[in-house]
């Protein structure tokens, strides 16, 4: 039952990630069809992914916040992780978002907002059928949040966890007197009764230990890859490499005019082989290659110890020359090629916090 606990915590955070993002691509695209100026269209576009990557830090939060003895905001490890550029927004919003005490669903109201005022001001004149699509995969979205909630809100019955200890002491007790019986040799009754104890106790051990996916141990989900993979996700989809659509060339085999066994085919490779380009550099296979959910502590201590100081260096330099408005397609490709983000959700909030005093 502690397996099938973690499993659906992870799978309810996966399905939570993918449909949020899945729904802001499909608004980022629905801009392709817009009248309005492109003004309007940036502005909703930058807007959509800084609210959707703090959705899911606030999340993240939640998720860890709940079971955890914490205080303050800084003892939440979550609201360290990176966001897309919240210096971006204004600070009203920000501070907002700082004394809610219901952070995911406030920025989830407010991405519907966004949605619906941007539906009248002709940013989004993309057919209602097709665009009530977007409101369903927020909103499943929000129910895969609180599937996961579920799992770190009930905790494991204590009953059924107490009754699993009793039996685990009595059976300690009552194994050595049984082994006596079948062995004749002391040291090989140590022996079956070590590894029969030590294997129940293991076990149960493990079961504790993997019952509450979400949090700071050693064998929780690594929150801080799950958002940073989103972040480069959602920077994505403003890249020119991604709002450019592939076309066809004069030379390309039309299919309709072929039987299949004449149509060519080729493999990436090959195809890569045949066309020029200057660059050398070559793409790993794979983004999320050597990364998993399972966290390893130490490495991403050692990530953040290191970037942190340069990181912030850098927001603050960006946010003094543009008074805290950055726009999100000049930073994104930047910070991209250094492999650097943008920012936590604490980081951002303590600094207003402290400009406000000083003010």
């Amino acid at each position: 039952q502690a397996y099938s606990r973690f499993w659906d915590g992870s799978s309810a955070t996966h399905r939570m990630r993918a449909e949020w993002f899945d729904a802001c691509s499909s608004l980022v695209s629905f801009c392709r069809h817009s009248k309005a100026e492109k003004s309007l269209v940036s502005n909703f576009q930058n807007t959509l992914i800084r609210l959707f990557s703090m959705l899911h830090a606030c999340a993240l939060a939640e998720l860890e916040e709940i079971n955890g003895d914490v205080q303050l905001i800084e003892e939440v490890n979550s609201f360290h992780f990176d966001i897309i550029d919240p210096q971006g927004l204004d600070e009203e919003s920000l501070c907002s978002i700082k004394h809610s005490t219901s952070k995911v669903e406030l920025i989830f109201s407010w991405i519907q907002f966004l949605i619906v005022e941007n539906i009248s001001s002709g940013v989004l004149s993309i057919p209602p059928p097709i665009l009530s699509r977007s409101f369903q995969e927020i909103a499943n979205g929000m129910v895969a949040f609180h599937d996961a909630i579920k799992i770190t809100y009930i905790p494991f019955p204590f009953p059924y966890a107490q009754t699993c200890d009793c039996l685990l002491v009595l059976h300690w007790l009552v194994v050595p007197f049984v082994t006596s019986q079948w062995v004749t040799q002391p040291a090989w009754a140590a022996i079956f009764v070590f590894i029969q104890v030590f294997i129940l106790w293991s076990l149960n051990f493990i079961a504790v230990e993997i019952e509450n996916p979400f949090g700071a141990d050693a064998n929780d989900l690594d929150g801080h890859y799950m958002q940073a993979e989103l972040n480069r996700h959602l920077i994505l989809l403003l890249q020119s490499e991604t709002t450019t659509v592939p076309h066809l060339v004069d030379t390309a085999c039309r299919i309709e005019e072929h039987m299949p066994d004449e149509i060519r085919t080729l493999s990436f490779v090959g195809a890569w082989a045949n066309i020029q380009d200057d660059s050398e550099e070559v793409a790993l296979l794979c983004a999320r290659k050597d990364n998993h959910f399972a966290r390893c502590s130490q490495r991403i201590n050692d990530a953040d110890h290191n970037l942190f100081p340069e990181r912030r260096r850098s927001l603050n330099v960006k946010a003094s020359q543009s008074r805290g408005r950055v726009s999100l397609d000049s930073m994104a490709s930047k910070y991209r090629q250094k492999g650097k983000s943008f920012g936590s959700m604490e980081f951002v909030l303590g600094r207003l916090e402290r400009s406000r005093s000083t003010d």
